[in-house]
């Protein structure tokens, strides 16, 4: 999704975690601060990243590996 966002090709380098008791894996829920709230988020995943890539996308940085 972010080479898709920032129109580029670049193939991600996976590597051991270097932190002990790192959580690797979650899954992100919102439902106890709903419950508590009635917060709701106002973007989407897929928004979210559009915009983080943004300011990257508008500059003449090449976008390197």
């Amino acid at each position: 999704m972010i080479n898709d966002a920032l129109g580029t090709d670049i193939e991600p380098e996976y590597i051991e975690c270097p932190f002990d008791g790192y959580v690797h894996d979650t899954m992100a829920d919102y439902s106890q601060s709903h419950e508590a709230t009635g917060w709701e988020p106002e973007i989407d995943f897929v928004e979210g990243i559009e915009r983080v890539c943004a300011p990257y996308r508008e500059t003449d940085a090449p976008v390197t590996n």
